[in-house]
């Protein structure tokens, strides 16, 4: 039988195992890269998505999707870390001139005042330009301050002003800048993978995997057989 789609229903025991296998491990690839990425500031578990035929399609039949849930936030006492509590994206802009989303808002001053991300990468401001500051502070943590809102602000301890240097270009995932922003400063957000629910979720792909592994061997076997009977008949 063959459904609309080209998706056929009249395929041999290998090929049916063959294919649940290599889905079952396209799924724990995710599983897997979340377990990886625990440890990396801002990153975003992807979770696995299965769509309508998946034991017809295999792999194809396969997606993911971002958990945007917010991270655990993590004091740090650094003033050039930031963390967003609510969601959306820092900016920064990569050697090719691309702009990045990311939510790690660990950055740092160059000799020149620029902002950097944890990478290098210049950040940007809520206009789309990289962030720069006037002058580099002596007492960073007395002279610098980032508002709920995003705005960076810098204490010149010469005249006692306080100098609007810009906001943080907070955005949407189709690079929409946000206006209703919660911005933590002295703070880093954490993943949000959870290891127990990872490690929960590959435990069941390994017995289905091992399983259609032993199919697959039981019919491997059978065929070879079936083979040599045949050859000697000739």
């Amino acid at each position: 039988m063959v459904l609309r789609g080209r998706i056929s229903t009249q395929e041999d025991g290998l090929t049916i195992s063959t294919r649940a296998m290599v889905t079952q491990i396209h799924i724990m690839k995710t599983h897997t890269d979340n377990i990886a990425n625990f440890g990396v500031p801002g990153y975003q578990s992807k979770e696995p998505v299965l769509t309508t035929f998946v034991e017809h399609l295999g792999p194809s039949g396969v997606d993911e999707v971002v958990n945007k849930e917010v991270g655990r936030l993590r004091v740090t006492g650094n003033p050039l870390d930031t963390a967003l509590t609510v969601p959306g994206y820092f900016q920064r802009l990569n050697k090719a001139g691309n702009v990045e989303l990311s939510r790690d808002g660990r950055f740092r001053l160059d000799k020149d005042g620029n902002l950097l991300s944890v990478d290098n990468k210049p950040v940007l401001s809520n206009t789309g330009v990289p962030i720069q500051l006037p002058f580099i502070p002596m007492d960073i943590k007395k002279q610098l301050n980032v508002s709920r809102n995003g705005q960076i602000q810098l204490l010149d301890l010469k005249t006692g002003s306080t100098i609007n240097v810009a906001r943080l270009g907070i955005v949407n995932p189709e690079g929409t800048v946000l206006t209703d922003v919660d911005v933590a400063q002295n703070y880093v957000e954490d993943s949000n993978v959870y290891l127990q629910k990872e490690y929960t979720g590959i435990m069941p792909l390994r017995r289905q995997f091992e399983a259609n592994r032993q199919l697959f061997l039981v019919q491997s076997d059978a065929l070879s057989r079936m083979i040599q009977d045949l050859s000697r008949g000739s």
